[in-house]
């Protein structure tokens, strides 16, 4: 029983000291990473011009083919100079958009590359991080396992479980939050798509007049999104329609106008959701430090109780 006994105190006298002695790495680790994901959130919309120039190339690149081969259609009619003209204008509309398609690669990778210089100097933190964590697992076990009168010591860890709820919390409202955002970003592709899809097709032409095409998978996306998190602010419907260009020369229909400005309502539920993210970040890399740090004065305080009340 002495041996056994003596062995447990040996090892919280080892692990003791081994968190001593990396217990520094957590704040900067913790600090890294709360830039790194602030540096994915400022990622994102660089993903998403990309993603949108791509689509505009498809646009021009469908406008073309149309026009391609309504000049063949119409050959023999006097208005091959006019489809001449609009052919000229849709190729330099293609160029301008392949264009804005390298400069949105290029912001892209530079990004990807910024990431990487602060990711790979962090790399040692973060195994350092995960042994400190599992240290401290391993001697709140086995201070848990003595027989220690901490009576007076329980205020100190009802702060400790506070911080742990309030973790808890922030994690599950998180979860939440990533999970409307990505329907959010569903929607957004789904709408993206539709564009494309109606400059590509009669589809528009066959709806009615006065009908609105809008499609069936991004309603259902921003539905589920609103009953997730009630609390995301309504979308509100655009109020006239702008006849004017896009950054390509691009010229869109009333319905392609409509669906072009309902995905930058989406963009600003994205950064709405991307807000409050970004301040549960800050309150969880505050808290999971003071966290550490109580634990690690809790820990200390019952192992010098275990001491005196000659548990170990």
């Amino acid at each position: 029983m002495a041996t056994a006994t003596s062995d447990i105190a040996k090892s919280i006298d080892e692990l003791t000291h081994a968190i001593a002695g990396i217990a520094h790495v957590e704040r900067p680790c913790l600090e890294t990473r709360l830039i790194l994901r602030k540096m994915h959130k400022d990622k994102e919309p660089l993903t998403k011009e990309l993603a949108e120039t791509e689509a505009k190339v498809a646009v021009w690149k469908a406008e073309i083919k149309n026009l391609d081969s309504w000049s063949l259609q119409w050959f023999l009619l006097l208005i091959t100079c006019e489809i001449r003209a609009e052919r000229d204008r849709a190729r330099k509309g293609l160029q301008k958009a392949e264009e804005l398609v390298l400069e949105a690669r290029d912001k892209v990778e530079n990004m990807n590359d910024q990431i990487k210089d602060v990711e790979t100097p962090n790399e040692k933190n973060e195994v350092d991080y995960r042994t400190l964590q599992k240290y401290r697992e391993d001697l709140t076990t086995l201070l848990d396992n003595l027989a220690i009168d901490e009576t007076f010591l329980e205020n100190r860890k009802q702060e400790i479980q506070t911080i742990k709820d309030s973790l808890n919390q922030i994690i599950e409202d998180d979860k939440t939050l990533e999970k409307v955002r990505e329907l959010l970003k569903a929607a957004d592709s789904a709408i993206l798509e539709a564009i494309v899809e109606l400059r590509q097709s009669n589809h528009e032409s066959n709806l009615g007049e006065g009908r609105v095409y809008f499609p069936e998978t991004a309603y259902e996306a921003i539905k589920e999104a609103r009953e997730l998190y009630p609390k995301l602010p309504a979308i509100q419907p655009p109020e006239k329609y702008v006849n004017e260009a896009d950054n390509t020369g691009a010229y869109y229909s009333p319905m392609q106008r409509y669906l072009w400005d309902i995905r930058r309502k989406l963009d600003e539920l994205l950064a709405w959701c991307d807000h409050q993210v970004i301040l549960h970040m800050e309150v969880e890399s505050r808290d999971t430090i003071v966290l550490g740090e109580k634990t690690d004065q809790w820990n200390m305080e019952r192992r010098r109780l275990a001491k005196e009340q000659s548990l170990m």
